[in-house]
Formats: structure tokens, C-alpha cells, sequence
């Protein structure tokens, strides 16, 4: 298939899933409806052993994976907060800075040294991020003091964060150690899975909780599940046919799919502006990921 065709697809899934998401956590809390979605995926990705040998795969490998899938899942955590704290208009195009905070990252820990292009993206995604919290009548330095205040926005920086690390260990274990993308995610998602778990029922208030509300909102944690997953597999068999840094390129305007309708949905303030802002975003991750693969 077309490696176009299954990147906006992969973009339209991603989107797909933060509406529902947004939508879910209405009615459950952030823990509880990252560990449901972990487990259904987790079955879900039950055909990988049955299709790849994922026993053979070195210890030190496994451990690399585990760790970064920690950090992950620790990110998907505070997106989930993210989202339930802000409008989705807002948290979505915030999150599209990993390419920047990827490619600072790996400039300071892996030496690679980033091209005009790259340092012409980051300053795109500067303008994008102020267009994005500028308010009206507000003045000049309103919108930089506003990332810094605003405690939702605090859980975005911190996801960040945490995917630029896991996103370096992804390329040292593709790119370095040429580890298949599917075992990666298999241990990826069964990680998840059980570090969840360990958070939800060892709070005994939550676990009381958790079953009630899992059943209340299975619809939509089973459609968030199916189009997670439904995501990852189209990017990665988007980038066997194109260079990773157009999929990823292509697979960032879900931003705009999931901003656009999920703001109309959820009747978000300023909409107009913040889609400016999240273009720029997206327009500047073109710039940076041009380069990566």
C-alpha cells in the first residue's frame, strides 16, 4: 500500500483516539483509563509472538526497551492529564514540540549536530507556541509566562520530556541495535500494561473504583485501544516504504485533524488562533524531521 495512504492514516487514527480519549476521561480518571487502554492493547498485540520470535531478543535489549517503555508510559500518563486538564485544541499542538526537544535532546547526549533547517523549525515552533497561548488584550510576555503558570501546560512539558528520552532510545534501538519495530512494541505495550496495573491496585481507593468505571466507559477505551494500536502498525509499515522523517512529518498533522474537529466537539475557546498555532507547529516539524532516518 501507498506508504502516503497509511501515514494520514496513521495521522486520522491518532486523532481519532485523542477525541475519544478526551471524551473518556469526562468520566474516568487518567490512571484508571491509562491502565484499561494498556490492557486491551496488550491483547490486542497478541498476534506479534504468534507472528515474530520474540523470545530470542538479548536481555540487555529487553531491558533498554523496558526502561524507555516506562518513561513512555509514564508520558502517555501525563497526556492523559494533559487532556483532561486542557482543551484539547491546546494540549495537542504543545505536544507537537517532541521533534524539537528530540532533536535538542539528541544534539547534547548523541552529538548530532543540527543543520539552519532544524534551528529554522525550532524558531517556527517558538512562534507557533505564542500564536497558540496569546490572548486577547493580553500583553507581550503574557503568552511565554502563561507556559510556565498554567498547571495543565506543566503536564505537557513534562510528557515531553519524557518522549524525547524514549524517543532517543527508540532510534539506538532500531536504528543501532536493528531491533524489529514489532518486538519493540510488543514488550512496549505488555510494560505498560504492567506498570499500570502496579499504580491502579496499589491505591486501594482507585481499585475500588476501577472496575466500575472500566465497564461504564468500555466502549470508548475499546475504540481507543483498536485505533492505538491501529496507529502504530500504519506508521510502521508507512516507514518500510518511505523514509521515517515523511511518516512522521505526515503522521504529526493528526495535531490538526484531532484540533480541528475535536475542538469544534468540545466548543474550545479561541479556536482560529490555536489552529494557527498548531500549523506553525506542524509546519516546523517538517523542517526538523526532514533529517531523521
Amino acid at each position: 500500500m501507498n506508504w502516503l495512504i497509511l501515514a494520514t492514516s496513521s495521522a486520522l487514527c491518532s486523532a481519532a483516539a485523542a477525541i475519544a480519549e478526551k471524551k473518556a476521561l469526562f468520566r474516568i480518571s487518567a490512571l484508571e483509563f491509562s491502565l484499561s487502554v494498556s490492557l486491551l492493547v496488550l491483547l490486542l498485540s497478541l498476534f506479534v509472538p504468534l507472528t515474530v520470535d520474540v523470545a530470542t531478543i538479548p536481555g540487555n535489549q529487553i531491558l533498554l526497551i523496558v526502561g524507555k517503555s516506562i518513561l513512555g508510559g509514564g508520558a502517555f500518563l501525563l497526556v492523559m492529564l494533559s487532556l483532561r486538564h486542557n482543551e484539547i485544541s491546546e494540549a495537542l499542538p504543545l505536544l507537537g514540540l517532541t521533534p524539537a526537544v528530540a532533536a535538542l535532546l539528541s544534539m547534547a547526549s548523541l552529538g548530532d549536530g543540527l543543520s539552519w533547517r532544524e534551528w529554522l523549525g525550532i524558531v517556527l515552533m517558538i512562534a507557533g507556541i505564542y500564536v497558540l497561548e496569546k490572548k486577547p488584550g493580553g500583553g507581550i510576555l503574557v503568552p511565554l509566562k502563561s507556559l510556565f503558570t498554567t498547571k495543565g501546560h506543566r503536564y505537557v512539558f513534562s510528557a515531553l520530556a519524557l518522549f524525547a528520552i524514549s524517543s532517543v532510545l527508540d532510534k539506538l534501538l532500531i536504528s543501532g541495535y536493528r531491533v524489529d519495530p514489532l518486538v519493540v512494541l510488543f514488550y512496549q505495550h505488555c510494560t505498560y500494561a504492567g506498570i499500570f496495573a502496579v499504580a491502579v491496585f496499589s491505591r486501594r481507593s482507585v481499585t475500588r473504583s476501577f472496575s466500575l468505571h472500566a465497564r461504564e466507559q468500555l466502549p470508548l477505551i475499546a475504540l481507543v485501544a483498536i485505533l492505538t494500536l491501529g496507529y502504530r502498525i500504519t506508521q510502521l509499515e508507512a516507514t518500510k516504504e518511505a523514509p521515517v522523517a515523511l511518516v512522521l512529518a505526515v503522521k504529526r498533522t493528526s495535531i490538526l485533524f484531532a484540533s480541528l474537529l475535536g475542538g469544534k466537539l468540545f466548543s474550545d475557546e479561541r479556536l482560529n488562533w490555536k489552529l494557527a498555532g498548531g500549523a506553525l507547529i506542524v509546519a516546523a516539524g517538517f523542517f526538523i524531521l526532514r533529517n531523521v532516518g
